[in-house]
């Protein structure tokens, strides 16, 4: 019997959380049962695209969203619904989720999933469209998920959450990837000439979500205090210019390094001394579940929804203190801190992707069940 194959909505499928977490459900599902095809909003060949191919999915490809040439992009996304009537679960992961599921209704998609990953965004002309979806999207989805509360709130608003209408679905790791190991610290850090360094990292795309502006501030104020003291910085992004510049401006050139997209992030993790995590806002950042289950201690924003703070190595601050506080904070964390492996923390947390993956298998293959009976 062939595999079902779903159709996933995502902007691009380059190393973001979003595209991280889908692909980590995508690398445990039994393949021979269920097959993930995608529906992308990027010209461009994403890091993800070739692993997708392999497994046997498909690419799709649309303009990008743009709110002045609308027209141009449902055509082209209803082109392609209209073309393939062979999915029966539409799966949209990306912020702007309504229109699309409004074409797979109008498509004939019986079963069509709003997944909210991201508990705010960026406030430009965009934002006005998603202060639309939020009042209608729970017109054209069947199906309504979240990766945290906090995110499930802002999608779809507290009352819809409440009510239990929205359901829980964790971004599952492959924590047995990410065990502490004292050999891998080591090879890590001698690879990357900082055996004598306190390493300070960060995960993330630059962009504005992840506010690498105040952590340069942050990191400013902890190199006064110890000069022994390096940043890696692991992403990419439209920002990273930007970001480089304030990197001058602050004379950080010989402490500050850009190591772009890091497929090994689970080796680095054990290279670094702590996570650094100053984001504005966030649905359910992974990096910060990855980092954990190495031990490594983390500092975040107090903006980021609480289900991450599995273990004890996590600490929050407000955005509203000072670079100095975050700074001191930061080197304190690291002087008090005792790394152990917090695998079975969590696991016994639900993010084991094993469990992830078969709830999700499950699922897709009783929606085409139930389409079969009707």
């Amino acid at each position: 019997m062939a595999p079902i194959r779903v159709l996933h909505n995502i902007v691009s499928l380059d190393m973001g959380g979003i595209e991280t977490a889908v692909m980590n459900l995508y690398r445990h599902i039994d393949k021979e049962k269920v097959v993930f095809d995608f529906l992308v909003h990027r010209p461009t060949e994403g890091f993800y695209e070739k692993e997708i191919r392999s497994y046997g999915g498909k690419i799709y490809r649309t303009p990008r969203f743009n709110p002045l040439k609308m027209r141009r992009y449902q055509r082209s996304c209803m082109e392609i619904l209209r073309e393939h009537p062979e999915y029966k679960v539409f799966h949209s992961h990306q912020e702007l989720n309504l229109w699309t599921l409004k074409y797979a209704e109008k498509a004939g998609i019986p079963c069509r999933i709003a997944h909210s990953h991201n508990a705010k965004t960026v406030v430009n002309l965009k934002f006005f469209f998603f202060l639309y979806e939020k009042l209608f999207i729970k017109r054209h989805c069947t199906d309504m998920f979240m990766c945290s509360t906090l995110a499930g709130e802002w999608s779809y608003g507290k009352k819809a959450v409440q009510d239990g209408r929205v359901r829980m679905s964790k971004n599952g790791i492959e924590v047995e990837r990410f065990h502490y190991n004292e050999e891998v610290r080591r090879e890590v850090r001698r690879e990357l000439n900082v055996e004598d360094k306190i390493v300070i990292g960060h995960a993330g795309r630059f962009m504005q979500q992840k506010n690498h502006m105040f952590l340069m501030d942050i990191f400013r104020k902890i190199h006064d205090r110890n000069p022994d003291t390096v940043l890696l910085l692991c992403g990419e992004g439209r920002l990273e210019e930007d970001i480089r510049r304030k990197v001058k401006e602050l004379e950080l050139e010989d402490h500050v390094r850009f190591l772009g997209v890091r497929p090994d992030m689970d080796r680095m993790y054990q290279g670094f001394d702590l996570f650094l995590l100053p984001s504005l806002w966030e649905g359910l950042p992974v990096v910060g579940i990855e980092a954990q289950t190495s031990g490594l201690p983390i500092l975040m924003s107090d903006v980021i929804t609480p289900e991450v703070e599995v273990t004890p190595c996590v600490k929050k601050l407000s955005l509203k203190t000072s670079p100095e506080v975050w700074a001191q904070t930061a080197l304190d964390m690291i002087r008090e801190h005792q790394r152990q492996d917090e695998y079975q923390r969590i696991v016994d947390a639900g993010f084991d992707i094993r469990e992830t993956a078969k709830w999700w298998q499950n699922y897709y293959l009783e929606k085409y069940r139930e389409e079969n009976e009707n």
